[in-house]
């Protein structure tokens, strides 16, 4: 897998086909590898994926640049590694919030946005995301195995493995994760971020963009998908099956509306 260093960090990512340019981030606590599986190959176009820092082979950077304005610099440097001026653009998840940061900081390169699934909407720390700052707490204090028991405890922890176990599997899977500790900070840092503090920032988003939603999803919402199709001043939305509980119907959905999208741009 290609690397490319940036700030001290050595990023690893992987491109595949030829044509226009598709860059895309994948979610919080995932890697490169999740996007490819919703998207699978674009046709006629040069996809780009890459881990994030503290993500994937990424390692981790300093605790203070996970920011979805650290994360979109890195992505510009990649593309600037890469040759390329302008992209579109997008991600899923945390890859959505990276992916509208980077628009609103770098419009004229951005060809269009895709936000599958997004998390945030203009508030840090939205409900689905309150306990990974706990998990990256509890990894700063305790064992791996004690810092797991003290979250199982929780009643918080207990009506989500009730309602959405899979979330509750990936939050419990994080004491556990090779150099948790050193990446801790990413659970942490991104869920108290978020991609823009007033609806007014994305104003100036003139480009097409295309936005994923599905339910059930604690982590993301149904109606935060909706309502940055509303918002997007050329936002349209497409409500997928379940991700978790029809993740074939899920990416295949995907991949009709998104190469539909590409070939209009």
């Amino acid at each position: 897998m290609p690397t490319f260093e940036h700030e001290d960090v050595l990023f690893h990512y992987e491109v595949a086909g030829e044509g226009p340019v598709v860059a895309l981030c994948h979610g919080l606590c995932g890697e490169l590898s999740h996007v490819r599986d919703v998207v699978g190959p674009l046709p006629g176009h040069r996809t780009v994926l890459w881990d994030a820092r503290g993500h994937g082979r990424t390692p981790p950077g300093a605790p203070d640049t996970y920011t979805f304005d650290v994360f979109a610099r890195d992505l510009a440097a990649l593309l600037d590694h890469l040759g390329v001026t302008e992209a579109v653009i997008g991600g899923i998840s945390m890859g959505a919030a990276v992916s509208t940061r980077f628009a609103i900081k770098y419009p004229e390169r951005t060809r269009g946005l895709v936000l599958i699934r997004p998390a945030w909407l203009t508030s840090p720390l939205p409900d689905g995301l309150r306990l990974f700052p706990v998990v990256a707490d509890y990894l700063g204090r305790f064992s791996a195995e004690e810092g797991c028991r003290l979250l199982e405890r929780s009643a918080e922890y207990q009506a989500l493995e009730d309602t959405f176990p899979d979330t509750a599997a990936t939050l419990r899977a994080q004491f556990f994760e090779n150099d948790a500790v050193a990446r801790r900070g990413r659970l942490h840092g991104i869920p108290n971020d978020t991609p823009i503090r007033s609806w007014d920032e994305i104003t100036v988003l003139e480009m097409p963009t295309l936005v994923f939603g599905n339910t059930p999803d604690v982590v993301h919402p149904l109606s935060f998908a909706m309502e940055w199709a509303q918002r997007l001043p050329r936002g349209e939305f497409v409500q997928t099956p379940s991700r978790t509980l029809e993740f074939d119907q899920h990416a295949e959905v995907v991949r009709i509306h998104l190469k539909s999208f590409l070939a209009a741009l």
